[in-house]
């Protein structure tokens, strides 16, 4: 085999984590410090998909755990790996154990640990600030790995980054705060987390022990549930920053989740049960300054240019995922009422299959943006697998995200096909 396709058999192996053809080619003469395209190494590329095995082998043989190409480090490539958070942390790991430093800042700034948070990997942030990484950092633009967690909406992150001592109030260059950041970005039970329910805590108490009461239960998630954190949690939380525990057991009975009473107007919190014009202000207030403002859908033409970059596209993906997300509420809310209330509905003013009829378009919409989705999917699978052999790119952002909206369609559809039947259902009564 020549040395160049020898080069380029390494390259192929290193993604597939072929260890006995990697070993195989590293005996016949290779340098465990080739370098390939934009500098980087084996290693490099081993840890970029976080592969354990082939990590440990290319280390055993003599590789540098500290290598860096243009201050951007080995720890930080496997802390930004597409692959399980276990295998990311088993490497992060290795490389830590083998005198990697966690605190190495690349050109932004950013250390391993604000990619990580980033990312969403919890255990990884708790490994590395276990093992001495800065957890109020800042970089360039003054991002913190809180303040990017929260952005990024990653929940489970942010609880423990707090639970670890993180600072929340610091800001970015643009005096931003995580929790400011956060409802920008409409991951608003993070908002109330970081700032509404803390905020209104701190400014009410004063004692030492109270503080630390407060914190911790702010603060405490068991470790069986670091990955996913209950979503009753956020509504405690919420409600114990208002001062309106007693009202929980009435939501958990009705099992009413933070998002849904988030959209509630004064009629709907005294549907519920909740009557005192006390606490229905308190309510009211807290969801008007959680309020996000509306923004129209980014007209799609302004997207088609000549070259379309990465963060474009990642933007016009988190924009349509969140405008999906804004109908899964809508249809569950009135499955709900419908369930409840059917007998209260009266739907005698149309024929009920007027009713099906639009339905069943619905289903048909949801169906072609699901294809459509998909379409756009199997274009980036494909981009990638065309690219992949030729070039060692960095890991790309949300590669998950298809996946997140095609569950969206699924559980649009569900809820449609659901308040169909309800329909045929009532339709059978009122022919009776």
């Amino acid at each position: 085999m020549l040395q160049a396709d020898k080069h380029e058999a390494l390259k192929k192996a290193l993604f597939r984590g072929d260890v006995s053809l990697i070993e195989e080619l590293l005996n016949s003469g290779i340098s465990i410090e080739t370098s390939f395209q934009f500098g980087w190494t084996p290693l490099m590329c081993a840890a970029s998909v976080a592969n354990f095995a082939v990590v440990r082998l290319l280390l055993d043989r003599g590789a540098n755990a500290c290598f860096e190409i243009d201050k951007y480090t080995v720890l930080m490539a496997a802390c930004t790996a597409q692959a399980s958070e276990e295998n990311i942390l088993n490497t992060v790991e290795l490389l830590l154990s083998r005198n990697a430093d966690p605190n190495l800042a690349c050109r932004k700034q950013m250390t391993a640990l604000m990619y990580a948070a980033r990312k969403g990997y919890p255990r990884v942030v708790a490994f590395l600030v276990a093992h001495g990484s800065h957890i109020n950092a800042q970089d360039e633009n003054g991002y913190t790995a809180l303040i990017w967690a929260a952005q990024h909406g990653h929940k489970s992150v942010i609880l423990k980054l707090l639970e670890l001592g993180a600072d929340k109030n610091l800001q970015t260059k643009d005096e931003k705060t995580a929790a400011e950041l956060a409802k920008i970005n409409k991951h608003l039970e993070i908002f109330s987390l970081l700032s509404l329910a803390a905020n209104h805590l701190q400014g009410r108490y004063h004692k030492t022990a109270e503080q630390e009461a407060i914190c911790k239960f702010l603060t405490a998630v068991s470790d069986y549930s670091v990955g996913s954190c209950s979503t009753f949690h956020d509504m405690e939380v919420f409600l114990h920053g208002l001062g309106l525990e007693h009202i929980r057991e009435l939501l958990k009975e009705q099992d009413i989740p933070l998002r849904q009473l988030l959209t509630m107007q004064k009629d709907d919190l005294i549907q519920i049960g909740i009557t005192n014009p006390g606490d229905q202000q308190k309510l009211l207030d807290a969801i008007n300054d959680l309020q996000v403002e509306e923004k129209k859908f980014e007209d799609v033409s302004e997207l088609m240019k000549l070259e379309l970059s990465e963060d474009e596209l990642l933007r016009f993906l988190q924009k349509l995922n969140k405008e999906c997300g804004k109908l899964i509420i809508p249809v569950q809310t009135m499955n709900n009422h419908f369930l409840k209330n059917s007998h209260k509905m009266v739907l005698q003013w149309a024929p009920t299959e007027c009713y099906i009829e639009v339905c069943k378009d619905v289903i048909c919409s949801v169906k072609k943006l699901e294809e459509e989705v998909g379409k756009l999917k199997d274009l980036v699978v494909e981009y990638e697998e065309k690219t992949k052999p030729n070039q060692v790119k960095l890991p790309r952002k949300a590669a998950t995200l298809e996946k997140r909206l095609a569950k969206m369609g699924v559980v649009t559809l569900l809820g449609f096909g659901f308040f169909l039947f309800v329909i045929k259902l009532v339709a059978k009564r009122t022919r009776i």
